[in-house]
């Protein structure tokens, strides 16, 4: 069996008195998919706010590789964990080769820079043809594939991505779920935060089903994909 990369065990986070999540424990294993399903207002954006530490839990336990989280966001990403943030947060003013160059900034290593620059380019055709674009010139597809290809420029051992299909067109959403699964088949552990359940069931090897702040049930994807039941309750 993979070993454990990332571990969260009895998690709460709060929002003044509001709790956004309560008591929840999951697991991410080295080479997996994994998402993390649920309605608005499940508490998924505030789990991964934890993760990143950008939010303090109320309590709980996460660690990354065996270790404790760091409570710094950039000491996160330099332990090899990365957020795709939702609404893509790309540098509109910037181009498309220096919003990449933000993905590697906290890496010293030149020639894996460039290694990684002309992996991303070959993964992402469209960003080499617009290297020299400005970012909010791109269309929303583009744009979320700029944020993938940004997280890939930190070489990270676990990509987080919070509602990659969010206000996509359902041809471009394919192709993102397609990407992906290559950015996976690449090596990288990918931990999915999305509200189209159907397509991350079909990509996922595991999934995590959150209501109201915590984990309702767990599984394999194609079995919570069959269950009617479970996906006519609590994700329509």
């Amino acid at each position: 069996m993979a070993e454990v990369l990332l571990k969260v065990e009895h998690l709460s986070a709060a929002y003044g008195g509001i709790r956004a999540l309560d008591d929840i424990s999951l697991e991410v294993r080295e080479g997996e998919i994994v998402a993390v399903l649920g309605a608005n207002g499940a508490g998924k954006s505030t789990l991964l706010k934890c993760l990143s530490s950008e939010q303090k839990p109320v309590s709980g336990t996460i660690t990354f590789q065996g270790k404790p989280l760091s409570a710094k966001p950039y000491n996160v990403v330099e332990s090899g964990m990365v957020i795709v943030p939702e609404g893509r947060q790309i540098f509109y003013k910037l181009s498309v080769y220096d919003n990449l160059q933000v993905g590697c900034c906290l890496r010293k290593d030149k020639e894996g820079i460039k290694e990684d620059l002309e992996m991303v380019y070959e993964m992402f055709p469209r960003l080499k043809e617009r290297e020299n674009q400005y970012g909010g010139l791109l269309s929303g597809g583009e744009q979320q594939m700029l944020a993938i290809a940004r997280g890939l420029m930190a070489r990270p051992k676990l990509m987080m991505l919070d509602e990659p299909s969010l206000g996509l067109a359902p041809i471009i959403v394919n192709q993102i779920m397609d990407i992906l699964k290559q950015v996976n088949s690449r090596g990288t552990t990918i931990l999915l935060v999305e509200q189209n359940a159907r397509k991350a069931l079909k990509l996922c090897d595991r999934a995590y089903l959150m209501n109201v702040g915590r984990v309702v049930t767990e599984g394999k994807g194609e079995e919570l994909l069959a269950n009617d039941r479970l996906m006519e309750a609590y994700l329509g």
